[in-house]
């Protein structure tokens, strides 16, 4: 046996398994991904999605001293031996040609391989690789469908709260607790709010309408933790929403406690997250938001004022074919633009015209 890796042995029910640390050098050395012309049957996991391997990569040669990734799963094909040498500590020694099969997080270990061809100092750094000796396809199979049951993906707002390298994340959090309306009634840790929540917004629906506002992706994505860009992307923004709050009538009645908001959302048409989306999609097209440079800008916000006018229940029939089938709300891209065409076009019918869409065609 002459492949040896340092290692920790532990159990798992009745079977073993060894913990090791391996640079990544070793890792793209010894693993690869599934062979793609296998069916699915003969393999051990999913087909490798080629498209998620550059955003992925991304993030590692971005945050190159500061990524974290969690463990790949690997089965080999071998004799082995464990020696113990403190404890459960000990090498593990394998034969030279063991085979190895990654049966969990071949999408990491493809990242992996892009990035370091990118950036060769990577391969020095480790992850955590856990070893289980193969005992036929069943068994792998059997491995990676139970190591994917269980996980559940968090959910887009806990990301947004929790991500802290995201400079967006930074201006909607500071727009959460400046903007009277949203101050205590964001939800932060899910996507979507229940039929009597007290929360008026879900963080990711904020984001998503923060980022519109801002210039959308190409401009957004351009946002640093320089403290002036940062500060001046918050000020507008604060101003933004505060005004928004001002000429939407049911937000002013949340905001001042005159109405909840688990009722505004049964009345009203503005507290849904399409309307949220179009509202930051308005303030973009209406002051021309195509660079960083503009969030500094006095832009006159009393603009927003016609605003004040709009009937936003949802019995208005002028919401039927916009954002409404019948008593329903329909939330995608296309009901979103137009009702980001119909509000432009109520503030400035000359500079916007308005192009119905029809729904359920």
């Amino acid at each position: 046996m002459s492949l040896s890796f340092s290692a920790v042995a532990g159990r798992m029910g009745d079977r073993d398994f060894f913990m090791t640390v391996l640079p990544l050098k070793r890792v793209v050395r010894y693993f690869d991904a599934t062979p793609p012309d296998l069916p699915p049957e003969l393999r051990s996991q999913r087909i490798l999605n080629e498209k998620r391997v550059p955003e992925i990569a991304d993030y590692v040669l971005d945050r190159d001293s500061d990524w974290v990734f969690g463990s790949l799963t690997a089965s080999f094909d071998s004799e082995y031996e464990f020696v113990p040498q403190n404890g459960a500590s000990g090498k593990l020694l394998l034969d030279e040609d063991a085979q190895f099969v990654i049966v969990d997080g071949q999408h990491r270990l493809a990242a992996i391989r892009r990035a370091i061809v990118s950036n060769p100092t990577l391969r020095d750094q480790s992850i955590g690789v856990m070893l289980i000796p193969f005992e036929d396809l069943e068994r792998n199979q059997q491995v990676f469908s139970d190591l994917n049951r269980t996980v559940q993906k968090t959910s887009r707002s806990l990301d947004i709260l929790y991500d802290h390298t995201d400079p967006l994340n930074s201006v909607v959090l500071t727009v959460g607790n400046r903007v009277p309306v949203f101050k205590s009634r964001v939800e932060k840790s899910s996507t979507s709010l229940a039929l009597r929540s007290a929360k008026f917004v879900t963080l990711s629906s904020l984001y998503d309408a923060c980022g519109q506002l801002l210039g959308g992706k190409p401009v957004v994505s351009r946002l640093t933790t320089d403290s002036d860009e940062l500060e001046a992307a918050e000020e507008f923004s604060t101003a933004y929403w505060s005004k928004v709050t001002d000429v939407v009538e049911p937000w002013r009645l949340v905001r001042d406690e005159m109405i909840k908001p688990s009722e505004a959302r049964v009345e009203y048409v503005a507290t849904h997250s399409v309307a949220f989306y179009a509202l930051g999609a308005v303030g973009r097209q209406l002051f021309g938001i195509s660079s960083s440079a503009e969030w500094s800008k006095r832009h006159d916000l009393s603009l927003l004022d016609s605003l004040k006018s709009v009937d936003w229940a949802k019995t208005n029939p002028e919401w039927q074919g916009i954002v409404m089938l019948g008593s329903s709300i329909v939330t995608r891209r296309q009901t979103r633009d137009a009702l980001t065409r119909r509000l432009l076009h109520r503030i400035d019918p000359q500079r916007f015209e308005d192009a119905a869409l029809v729904l359920g065609d």
